[in-house]
């Protein structure tokens, strides 16, 4: 039995549909059973638990050989749901894994960067990396890249999330929605894309459908252990993801990019009254200071993932879509 924590999140929820596409028996962990139908619809059973509530965790994990984890707090959705809370929960997931003998973790994960002890999502990913580590449990820590999905939609475009089930900018979050409500087809309507950090960052796009199915490929591969970064298929500035949606668009698209410095004064005064919108505030300002420049065809060949779809490719699959259709 493959356990899949976060299974409800738009990551999650295509590795249960890839696991059970593939006939593997999957338990997915879910605070919500009648929201989580369309993937009982897959033949996955629904258990009722929550990295919050210690006391359910024990019944998530009888029976279960693999654990694969894509659970995070970017996007709440639950009163509660923080970065301490997720922390906690996780503790407390990798400790009851080691007490019934899991014996494959698999973690999708953000590289590593200066930015890790201040900004909550990478120092929440660093703490867990080293609690599988310390725990003696087989595991892989996937350390992605920016998925094309999310992170062109994020810079001004309805476009990439057009066709997305359980899309992460569709969550119930007031601060997300007022955003999207505000920004969520810049490009569209104005040529514009609000690009975190200057026009040259360049990033290893990845699709996140890929992803899922490198997590999925991972659960069997456990020649491939540790803290493994991966990349798309190819290396792209802001400015060429800029040029592919006019080509796509058919107008000129033109990058204003947004100094990390911003992000950090936002993180820094948010912090207090508003945590959330702080550690989106980071996770900006991570992606405005770093860069994520490597290909992944050694980490893909090896799992057996070929045909990672490249931003193009995404985005002219995307434009045959109904407007509205998904998000």
């Amino acid at each position: 039995m493959i356990l899949v924590v976060g299974a409800t999140g738009q990551l999650g929820s295509l590795v249960v549909r890839h696991l059970r596409e593939g006939g593997r028996p999957v338990r997915a962990m879910v605070r919500e059973p009648a929201a989580a139908q369309d993937l009982a619809a897959t033949g996955a059973e629904l258990l009722t638990a929550d990295l919050r509530r210690a006391e359910t965790l024990d019944a998530a994990l009888t029976g279960v050989r693999i654990v694969v984890a894509t659970a995070n707090v970017v996007a709440p959705t639950h009163p509660g749901d923080t970065s301490a809370a997720l922390d906690a929960g996780y503790r407390e997931l990798v400790s009851r894994a080691r007490d019934h003998g899991i014996r494959r973790f698999v973690l999708a994960s953000i590289p590593t960067g200066p930015l890790d002890d201040v900004v909550p999502v990478a120092r929440s990913k660093r703490r867990l990396e080293r609690l599988l580590a310390d725990s003696g449990i087989p595991y892989l820590a996937l350390q992605l890249p920016p998925f094309t999905e999310v992170w062109l939609a994020l810079v001004g475009s309805s476009l990439p999330v057009r066709g997305e089930a359980r899309s992460n900018l569709a969550r119930p979050y007031r601060f997300l929605r007022g955003y999207r409500r505000l920004t969520g087809r810049t490009v569209e309507r104005h040529g514009l894309m609000l690009a975190p950090g200057p026009a040259s960052g360049r990033h290893a796009f990845i699709s996140i459908h890929d992803v899922a199915r490198l997590m999925t490929a991972a659960v069997d591969e456990d020649t491939i252990c540790g803290r493994v970064p991966v990349g798309g298929p190819e290396i792209l500035s802001w400015k060429d993801v800029a040029e592919i949606f006019g080509e796509v668009l058919g107008r000129r698209v033109r990058v204003v990019g947004t100094p990390a410095a911003a992000f950090a004064v936002a993180q820094r005064l948010l912090a207090p009254f508003a945590p959330s919108v702080s550690d989106i505030m980071g996770l900006e300002r991570l992606m405005a200071t770093t860069e994520t420049p490597w290909a992944s065809t050694d980490v893909s060949n090896r799992l057996g993932v070929t045909g990672l779809r490249t931003v193009r490719q995404v985005l002219q699959e995307k434009v045959t879509e109904p407007a509205g259709v998904g998000g």
